[in-house]
């Protein structure tokens, strides 16, 4: 940990440890299927480096979609707050994805930012700008994306290929620190996960 301080002394890898529904990144997105070996399992967990950003995998943190509010016993957070920063930053960068597609142009997640100052920012996560399914086809692979989005990384399961998102959005507001971050499900079609947050 030490080391990864000194190369990037900038960034700061935020703690979810208390946020993940599992401790554990072969977890699968929304448990679509009972196949067992349809998860994460070759996603690279620890401290890793996705395009010049570090991140620490530890886990997964899988939020509700349209049809899980309406359940009985609804088994996934349509949020969770208070996720702590309590740094200034010009930049927050995520690894995440989504179980499931839905309309390009669709909010399917929001990061919400609590300022020291009692105001917030909202940062939307559109569907055909900064996510896609996990799931994917070979004729998928070159969608268009936002500036701020690439692809992450890219595998295989034994249900489908997968592949998960880096999006990195601009602070409106870096001069002033931020205190938590909210990460809150835009109730579509979408199941949206995180795995990894860290701001610069």
């Amino acid at each position: 940990l030490l080391y990864w301080r000194m190369v990037f002394p900038r960034q700061h890898v935020v703690n979810l440890d208390s946020f993940y529904q599992v401790r554990k990144a072969s977890a699968s997105p929304h448990s679509q299927s009972q196949n067992s070996d349809n998860n994460l399992n070759k996603f690279p967990a620890g401290y890793r480096i996705f395009n010049d950003v570090r991140f620490n995998v530890a886990g997964l943190l899988q939020l509700a979609n349209e049809v899980d509010v309406r359940q009985t016993n609804c088994t996934y957070p349509t949020g969770v707050e208070g996720i702590p920063v309590n740094r200034f930053c010009h930049s927050i960068h995520l690894l995440h994805g989504t179980a499931d597609g839905t309309e390009n142009g669709i909010v399917v997640a929001s990061l919400i930012l609590l300022y020291a100052d009692g105001t917030t920012n909202n940062l939307d996560i559109i569907y055909g700008r900064q996510v896609y399914d996990w799931w994917f086809q070979a004729s998928d692979a070159d969608a268009p994306l936002a500036g701020n989005t690439k692809v992450a990384w890219v595998g295989e399961n034994s249900a489908s290929k997968i592949r998960v998102f880096q999006t990195s959005f601009a602070n409106p507001k870096p001069e002033v620190k931020i205190e938590s971050v909210d990460y809150v499900s835009g109730l579509s079609k979408c199941a949206p996960f995180m795995l990894a947050l860290t701001v610069e």
